[in-house]
């Protein structure tokens, strides 16, 4: 896989001094702002505002989960987020189930991204569901796992074995705060126009512990794209739980590079003749 430039050497270096930058973090299926607790951690502890919202009925706002909920209100959840802290410049950063609606959302306000980061993510197609996007075997299985509650048809969350965390602690944090999550959100089309595309930099992660290779095959169908930089991770499938340190240094990265991309794009480029 290919390393863009545009996140080499100098720029990760340049991070370690980067001015105050905003993050925002969104999680994956049945997950909840409490994953990104120690990614947090580390880029608040240099200076920077972090935000990693929980989505409506997971997290904890669990309590919140209804029939109505489906993949368009997690999208408006954290565009709710860019409006009421007045965020620009963000690095957007999704996990898993989380790409879906970060995609979407860079899609509704590009010019409000400065860099759009895939983690281990699922990328969404316009007026396809995620469930569209699986086999048919596949989604005779999901769908085979489905509970009717009074709160709607929910998924009920994966064994948190399944992630290859390294540390058996971890596993057991995962499967304690994982809760059910919407069908709807499996299920309900995607909206884009690919304005998304438009945000000048743009990363894929993909971790080498997590034993399904759907994301890596992501990452290799992006490698080929020249607009984005392909990153490897060895770590399970929440890196963010198993190498904050390295999910935050991927962040900065990304952070610095589109600060770099928008001075040179704002730089004169010389006088009329």
């Amino acid at each position: 896989m290919t390393i863009a430039p545009t996140l080499g050497p100098d720029i990760i270096a340049a991070a370690e001094i980067l001015t105050m930058a905003d993050f925002l973090l969104v999680h994956g299926a049945w997950h909840g702002g409490w994953c990104w607790r120690r990614v947090v951690a580390i880029l608040a502890g240099e200076g920077h505002r972090v935000f990693a919202p929980s989505l409506t009925g997971l997290g904890d706002r669990a309590h919140l989960l209804s029939p109505d909920v489906g993949l368009a209100t997690h999208v408006d959840d954290v565009l709710a987020v860019i409006e009421a802290e007045e965020l620009a410049d963000i690095v957007l950063c999704a996990h898993s189930y989380g790409g879906a609606v970060a995609t979407q959302v860079a899609d509704r306000m590009p010019g409000k991204i400065g860099a759009l980061v895939f983690l281990d993510a699922l990328l969404p197609q316009d007026g396809r569901s995620l469930l569209d996007l699986d086999s048919p075997k596949r989604r005779e299985a999901i769908v085979s796992r489905v509970v009717e509650t009074p709160r709607g048809p929910v998924l009920p969350p994966a064994p948190a074995a399944l992630y290859a965390l390294a540390a058996p602690e971890d596993v057991a944090w995962v499967d304690r705060r994982c809760v059910p999550q919407a069908l709807r959100t499996y299920t309900d089309p995607a909206v884009l126009t690919g304005a998304w595309m438009e945000i000048k930099v743009l990363a894929y992660a993909c971790t080498l512990r997590f034993p399904a290779p759907d994301f890596r095959d992501i990452a290799a169908q992006l490698a080929k794209d020249p607009r984005f930089t392909i990153r490897e991770l060895t770590s399970g499938h929440d890196a963010m739980i198993d190498v904050p340190q390295d999910v935050a240094d991927l962040l900065l990265a990304c952070a610095e590079a589109a600060r770099t991309v928008e001075a040179t794009c704002a730089a004169p480029t010389g006088s009329p003749s």
